[in-house]
């Protein structure tokens, strides 16, 4: 019975070449247009995600204290012996902010020397702070910094004060000096800005026996979200570069998703210009129908034979659609990256549109299901036309 349907569905459209013609250029036209700014859009997270990436470790967990029922829980020595087992390596930190006699505010980082390999800092000129010492290591930009205002340089002895907090929650500023023994090679992050002291010395400084931080390295990148919530569990915080690819993937689907809603209003065009064609079928087939529910065809027989044309046009216009919508956006691609380039000087990317299988079953299914809606009200129409009265249509 389908394949009758299909069959005679299919001759019908041949009768009507022109008429079949504009409906599946509306319809492939509307679909490609939805195709073309979804492989965009798609395009435009990819590479964001890429960039992301390529400019952070995803190995790298960033642990700071939490919030457990409305109380602070805090980084002690014991929770970062829980995290041992999370992670490959597991390098506490505190930190705090200093100021020079000439008033040059930097902030210290208190760290383990393992803290460097993890984070990837390595020495530029000079060497590392020795354990249990008031050595300080600074980063590129805190180097030069110091070297103009403070005239200082490897070997140099910086002096500096600090706030400190006593059990009755007052405030006192201490002085201290470091001993400057290296700086660190440009990373490009907030490395750059700090400077770097041992954790011991730190702690004794602050007067304190918990940590501000915590970085967490796993071993694969695709072993970070199962540590990650295995420290969560512990009442702590935690931040990676996945955070940041997160965002970008419901950043970019929200805005995919109403671009191409906007293109997509096209397809409207196409919906119209089926209900148009299938309305003016009922009426040239008035008798044909007459003759067919005169013998016996439920008024579903009917509808079934005019859905039929509605599915052929949906299933050619979403391929057809989806064909143009490849090369639609390869003209975006085509056009679109050289002028990034020239304008604006962006062409750490290969491609600025992506398709996927995902987007191209999507511009398929809609244009199907557009076709199939648009057909529905003339099909009902034409299964409701009263028989006798069609008979005497000649």
């Amino acid at each position: 019975m389908l394949i009758e349907d299909f069959s005679m569905a299919f001759r019908q459209l041949r009768m009507k070449k022109a008429r079949t013609f504009l409906i599946l250029l509306g319809i492939s036209i509307g679909v490609a247009a939805v195709v073309g700014v979804a492989s965009l859009g798609e395009g435009i997270r990819v590479n964001a995600v890429e960039e992301i990436q390529r400019s952070h470790d995803l190995t790298l967990i960033e642990v700071s204290p939490g919030l457990s029922s409305g109380n602070l829980v805090l980084i002690t020595e014991a929770k970062v012996d829980a995290i041992k087992d999370y992670g490959v390596a597991v390098s506490p930190y505190v930190s705090d902010a200093y100021v020079t006699t000439n008033k040059t505010y930097f902030e210290v980082i208190g760290i383990s020397q393992d803290y460097l390999d993890v984070k990837g800092l390595e020495i530029d000129t000079g060497a590392v702070f020795e354990d249990g010492t008031r050595q300080m290591v600074l980063g590129s930009d805190i180097g030069e910094k110091f070297e103009k205002i403070e005239g200082a340089g490897i070997g140099d002895v910086i002096e500096a004060q600090y706030r400190s907090y006593g059990e009755d929650g007052r405030s006192v500023d201490k002085d201290t000096n470091f001993g400057l023994v290296g700086v660190l090679k440009p990373t490009g992050t907030d490395a750059d800005d700090r400077v770097f002291i041992d954790i011991n010395t730190a702690l004794e400084l602050d007067e304190k026996d918990v940590y501000d931080g915590i970085t967490v390295k796993v071993d694969r990148s695709d072993q970070a979200t199962a540590a990650r919530a295995a420290i969560e569990r512990l009442g702590l915080s935690c931040y990676s570069a996945q955070d940041e690819i997160d965002s970008v993937n419901k950043i970019m689907n929200g805005v995919t998703l109403v671009l191409a809603f906007f293109s997509g209003i096209s397809l409207i065009v196409g919906g119209l210009m089926i209900i148009n064609t299938m309305v003016v079928s009922v009426y040239e087939r008035t008798r044909e129908i007459g003759i067919a529910k005169a013998t016996g065809a439920s008024e579903f027989d009917v509808i079934r034979m005019f859905l039929s044309e509605c599915i052929i046009i949906g299933i050619v216009g979403g391929i057809l659609g989806d064909v143009l919508g490849i090369l639609f956006s390869l003209m975006i691609d085509g056009v679109g990256k050289p002028i990034l380039v020239a304008k604006l000087g962006i062409s750490n990317f290969e491609h600025l549109t992506a398709i996927n299988i995902e987007i191209l079953v999507a511009g398929f299914l809609v244009s199907l299901i557009i076709s199939v809606i648009s057909g529905i009200y003339p099909a009902w129409r034409a299964a409701k036309l009263d028989p006798v009265r069609a008979l005497r249509q000649l």
